[in-house]
């Protein structure tokens, strides 16, 4: 019979081998598996749709370069990973961050676009290894010291859970309590003048500069500012408040602005404006007769009519005399939305507090509540209410009252957005409650008891040292037993030195910051910047896997700079 039984058995002709077989296939699969993890945890960087606008991939003129302090958030985002974040970063994306092994930062001073675009056939490896290169608008602009604005982050407190509390987020923070001259002074002629600390007025419990918007987030909501590139073209018959300004303080007066328009045949066009100061005073009042053809006087939200402008003689160009002549050099300007004014004078101004972001309801700054609406919930003010159209005196006047409303009480007040970052400070805190988080880059690495390393000639080590050992001090008490990880200032005779001892320490620290100050002759530029490349080269090829990579060229007093920035993946 042919039952189950009585089924003849196939031969093993393996000799026990197929045991071995099996083991090898779970190995085999074990390693694929492995691979696959690995694979799942690499961190990866790209642009966001304004690192994109700053590509060189854009022709000049159609960039708007990225900030100094942009590159200190990305570094940063790299050592803190997500728990620094309670928005998204606004110009790349940072996947699986907290993965990243190891961050090296090479920065080189006084090379620029000019140098990159003159000598690209000399970057033949630099061009391989890196994707993304973003112009950058840097301190050499304006003299100012790139140790001081990339590499130290200027906090006082060395607590997380108080600084959370206080800003939301580290990001905030750098924004808040950073020296707003240092990135303005990019922009807009702003003296250099030593300021001491000046007490807030008293009405106000913490201080005006802290509504301010920053240089980028003026950009990012459609400001007009003196940039290269796109936005020079786009603002060339604009003109600035002041020739020149004076630093902004906690005691600078704020005014209120705002501007009526109309429709012509070349478009919007400015028909009144109106100031108010702090005393509520209305201090400039003028209609305006634009030169183009009226085609919409747009009464009913203006309230301008054709009798009105009849015999005006008032044009933009007499307003924007009367305006830089009437307003201090350290004027802060309020209102709703005041780009759109802004734009109506065709004037650029430095200092400005927005109370379509400083008050929100919906915890999104993208969706921004209307003044009426403010007004009325805040102020409880019918304002908007007539059938003859706004007021300019009125809306002015109106955001005047929120922003002082809201010095008088906190930065949290009236703001959703605020609220949201209070929940987010809650889970951070119960995330850990130790100091992990530091003040500056080199605070970080001490709090977080890992090692960094700076690394230099003498002709800028020196830079450092009084930064590094100001860090040392502020947490050494924070560690009972005194005992702090290494947080080195590594000085050697020269720059091949300098890339020698880089390749052998990326392995050894968490965190190497690279600085050199290459001395360019213009005669054998050529063969100087083959042997940078070389040096880009050898730093990539030193960097671990998921390390992340950021070279800068630091750019001159008349160009910009370049930033370009990867994180390695052999896999």
């Amino acid at each position: 019979m042919d039952g189950p039984m009585n089924k003849k058995r196939k031969p093993n002709f393996d000799n026990g081998k197929s045991s071995v077989g099996a083991k090898q296939s779970k190995v085999l699969k074990s390693n694929i598996s492995k691979e696959i993890n690995k694979k799942k945890h690499i961190p990866k960087f790209r642009l966001k749709a304004t690192g994109e606008s700053a590509s060189l991939s854009h022709p000049q003129h159609e960039r708007v370069p990225v900030m100094l302090t942009d590159l200190q958030h990305l570094l940063l985002h790299s050592l803190l990973g997500n728990l620094n974040l309670s928005i998204p970063p606004r110009w790349y994306v940072l996947e699986k961050c907290n993965h990243i092994s190891q961050t090296t930062c090479l920065i080189l001073e006084g090379i620029s676009i000019e140098h990159w675009q003159k000598y690209a056939n000399k970057f033949i490896q630099t061009q391989k290894i890196f994707n993304d290169f973003v112009e950058i608008l840097t301190p050499s602009v304006y003299n100012g010291s790139l140790v001081q604005e990339l590499a130290l982050v200027p906090l006082s407190e060395v607590d997380k859970e108080e600084i959370i509390q206080k800003y939301g987020s580290m990001n905030l923070a750098l924004e808040a309590r950073k020296d707003l001259m240092i990135m303005m002074k990019a922009v807009f002629p702003i003296k250099d003048q030593q300021t001491k600390s000046i007490d807030y007025i008293s009405e106000d419990k913490f201080p005006r500069t802290q509504l301010m918007l920053s240089a980028w987030q003026l950009i990012e909501e459609n400001y007009p500012i003196p940039l290269k590139g796109k936005l020079k073209n786009a603002y060339s018959d604009y003109v600035m408040t002041k020739n020149e300004y004076k630093p902004v303080t906690a005691k600078s007066p704020m005014f209120g602005l705002d501007c009526e328009m109309c429709i012509t045949n070349a478009g919007s066009e400015l028909t009144r404006v109106s100031i108010v100061n702090e005393e509520h005073k209305t201090i400039y009042e003028s209609l305006v007769k634009p030169y183009n053809d009226i085609t919409d006087y747009l009464t009913r939200y203006s309230g301008i009519t054709k009798s009105l402008l009849t015999d005006v003689t008032k044009r933009l160009e007499d307003v924007q005399t009367d305006i830089r002549e009437l307003l201090p050099a350290d004027a802060i300007l309020v209102g709703q939305s005041l780009n759109i004014d802004l734009h109506a004078l065709k004037m650029m101004h430095p200092y400005i507090i927005d109370t379509s972001l400083i008050y929100n309801f919906t915890g999104e700054r993208i969706r921004k509540p209307k003044l009426k609406v403010l007004a009325k919930e805040f102020l409880n003010e019918d304002i908007q209410s007539g059938k003859k159209g706004h007021c300019s005196v009125e809306d002015s006047l109106a955001s005047m009252k929120l922003v002082q409303l809201k010095l008088s009480k906190s930065m949290e007040y009236g703001d959703a957005v605020h609220t949201n970052r209070q929940k987010y400070k809650e889970t951070a805190v119960k995330v850990s409650r130790t100091p992990e988080i530091a003040l500056s880059i080199f605070n970080h690495m001490i709090e977080q008891k890992k090692t960094s390393l700076i690394i230099g000639c003498d002709d800028i080590t020196g830079d450092y040292h009084t930064y590094l050992t100001q860090a040392r001090e502020s947490v050494t008490s924070q560690f009972k037993n005194g005992k702090i990880k290494k947080v080195k200032l590594s000085t050697v005779d020269g720059a091949e030195e300098v890339i020698a001892a880089v390749s052998k320490a990326v392995v050894d620290y968490n965190f190497v910051m690279v600085h050199l100050k290459p001395e360019l002759d213009s005669k054998s530029e050529s063969e100087q910047f083959d042997t940078i490349d070389r040096w880009i080269e050898t730093v990539w090829r030193s960097v671990t896997q998921s390390a992340l990579c950021v070279v800068i060229f630091s750019g001159t007093t008349t160009d910009n700079g370049i930033a370009m920035m990867k994180v390695k993946n052999t896999l």
